[in-house]
Formats: structure tokens, sequence, C-alpha cells
């Protein structure tokens, strides 16, 4: 927990904003926990938070309203990660490679999924067939018309030769 952590302690950290890089850091100065909101319903019992402030790389940087029961606060859905312990850090990066791995192994099926979903989609609604399809079909139509219309060309122009044969 980040209430458990004090000046010196050894805080970890996830940057993933350009690829995925660990950083630690030592801690500085760190508040008591005190309530992230005072306004409460009532009985319920507020959210305890602390600030830290840690050299990371050679840098001073500043942590506000961490969770303090918390060993992991994560700011921004995995872009930045803070830990109290690299084992905590591990279970998160375990956590999240294993997201990553699912979507990869469903990226086969999901893709076979698309055309599938397309053509029930065509089923409800004849109406909203893609315009690519449609312009197709247009093209083949307008293929097959001027095929017929030089087959009965044809067609005429050889029963006027058998008729002139006759007279």
């Amino acid at each position: 927990m980040f209430s458990n952590l004090s000046k010196g302690s050894v805080l970890y950290g996830l940057d993933t904003k350009k690829g995925i890089k660990v950083f630690t850091g030592i801690i500085d100065t760190m508040t008591m926990p005190y309530p992230k909101n005072i306004q409460n319903a009532f009985g319920q019992m507020p959210e305890m938070v602390v600030d830290i402030t840690a050299t990371v790389d050679g840098e001073r940087k500043e942590f506000k309203q961490i969770p303090s029961i918390n060993t992991i606060a994560d700011f921004g859905d995995g872009v930045f990660v803070l830990s109290d312990s690299k084992d905590s850090l591990s279970g998160y990066l375990r956590t999240q490679r294993q997201k990553s791995q699912n979507i990869v192994d469903s990226y086969t099926r999901h893709k076979e999924l698309i055309p599938q979903y397309d053509r029930a989609l065509q089923d409800l609604h004849p109406e909203m067939v893609n315009d690519s399809v449609v312009k197709e079909l247009k093209e083949q139509v307008g293929t097959l018309q001027s095929q017929l219309a030089e087959a009965l060309a044809l067609l005429k122009s050889g029963n006027a030769k058998q008729e002139e044969k006759a007279i």
C-alpha cells in the first residue's frame, strides 16, 4: 500500500507514452493520508489519498491523490502507472501482457467474423447494401445489356440476310 511507504522508499513506475518503459524513483516527501472528497454520502467513508514527491531519472516529480490503500495507481488508462513494489508492478505487467496476448490470439477469429456480420446485416437490411457492391452489380448489368443488344443485332442481321435469300 502506498500509505506504507515513506521518505527514501523506492517507487516503481511504468510509462507507456512512447513504448513501455519501467522506471524507479526515490520518495523525497509524502503526505499523510487525507480524504480525497470532503463531501460523501451519509455514513460513507471518504477515499484516502496521499501526495508523493519523488526523484525519477534525476528529476523531481509530483504525484497527486494516489489512493493510499492501493498498491497500483493508474494515471490515464495505463499510460502512466505507479506502484508501491516491484511485485505489484510485475503483476500489473503480466495482466496487461495477457490482455494484449488475448487480443492477438482473437485477431484471426474476429477477422473471419466481419464478413459474416456484414452478410447478416445485409440479410436484415437489404436496402443498406454496400455502395461498392451496388456499383459492381450495376456495371455487370450494363455489360449484360450491351452484350444482349449486340446479340439481338446479330440475330436481326442474320434473319434479314435469310429473308433476302428467300426472295
